[in-house]
């Protein structure tokens, strides 16, 4: 049996909006908000370029909530510090994350710091947060699903694989934002030294493209309606090849889906018209580079 995914560039009406900011080794900035709370994921960018991204999307960086950091490499902590100190933050990070990122970061109130363990739920207000270990070359680091009561969103990059227990948190959330770090073949044959290519392929590095569709063609059939592909590599992948993988294995795993319509669509993949009917629609997109990803809402 043929399953079809309907893949639109409309957000369906919802409670919660989610983009990000930045995303790849350059600098990693997620936001999610709802109708009463805000919250940045890492902040990988310069206080100043955060700012700005915020700003740019109509957000006023001194009603930010919390921000919650994944883990302690630079691309998630470069501006931790300065916005925490400039709007008294309070930031939630593992035990393990706050010992690797203290000297990078410097000093924070004893008041800001909010240590979090993995499986514990935070409450912010209308959003709870829920935080799962992660397997990849940090201290202690962790992904996150988001939940309003209406709708879960699920945040996981910088994975090296996708255990059971992430499978399990993930499982469920109508929208992903997911890691597709680089093509294989592009990596190996690359100009990376040997240690570093081994480190990315390893279980405590990235998810390459195959390893994400295949992982997302089982997340699809728990609900998923929107997959954004997160910290693509530029020197090791593409959009367009990030796209084209994910694509094909989701095909082979039984979905029906065909290409985007215009240029202007790139990254967004459409079904047929006729499929509008059936009511079992995903959004499939990449997060750009260094740019603002657009508005998502659930």
């Amino acid at each position: 049996m043929v399953k079809t995914i309907l893949l639109t560039c409309i957000a369906c009406g919802g409670t919660m909006r989610y983009t990000t900011l930045a995303s790849g080794s350059s600098g990693n900035a997620t936001y999610v908000e709802n109708k009463a709370s805000r919250i940045l994921v890492d902040a990988g960018l310069s206080g100043k370029k955060i700012e700005k991204g915020l700003c740019d999307l109509g957000v006023d960086p001194s009603e930010i909530d919390a921000l919650v950091v994944t883990h302690e490499h630079t691309d998630h902590v470069r501006g931790v510090g300065v916005l925490a100190r400039r709007y008294g933050y309070k930031v939630y990070a593992t035990e393990g994350t706050w010992k690797g990122m203290k000297k990078v970061i410097g000093k924070v109130e004893e008041s800001q710091i909010c240590t979090v363990k993995v499986d514990e739920k935070v409450a912010f207000q209308d959003l709870d947060m829920e935080i799962f270990p992660t397997p990849h070359d940090a201290c202690e680091p962790i992904g996150l699903t988001f939940d309003d009561g209406k709708s879960r969103l699920g945040i996981a990059t910088d994975v090296g694989y996708v255990t059971r227990a992430m499978g399990r948190k993930l499982l469920g959330c109508e929208a992903l934002i997911f890691e597709s770090n680089h093509d294989r073949k592009m990596l190996m044959e690359g100009p990376y030294p040997a240690s570093l290519k081994r480190r990315v392929a390893s279980k405590e590095g990235h998810l390459s493209n195959e390893e994400a569709g295949q992982v997302l063609a089982k997340l699809c059939d728990g609900g998923t309606k929107q997959i954004m592909l997160a910290h693509l590599s530029a020197e090791n992948n593409h959009p367009a090849l990030a796209l084209d993988t994910v694509k094909t294995i989701l095909q082979q795993q039984g979905y029906s889906v065909n290409k985007a319509r215009s240029q202007a669509e790139q990254g967004c993949l459409f079904s047929s018209e006729e499929e509008k009917e059936k009511e079992s629609d995903l959004r499939l997109s990449i997060a750009p580079r260094y740019e603002i990803h657009p508005w998502e809402e659930i």
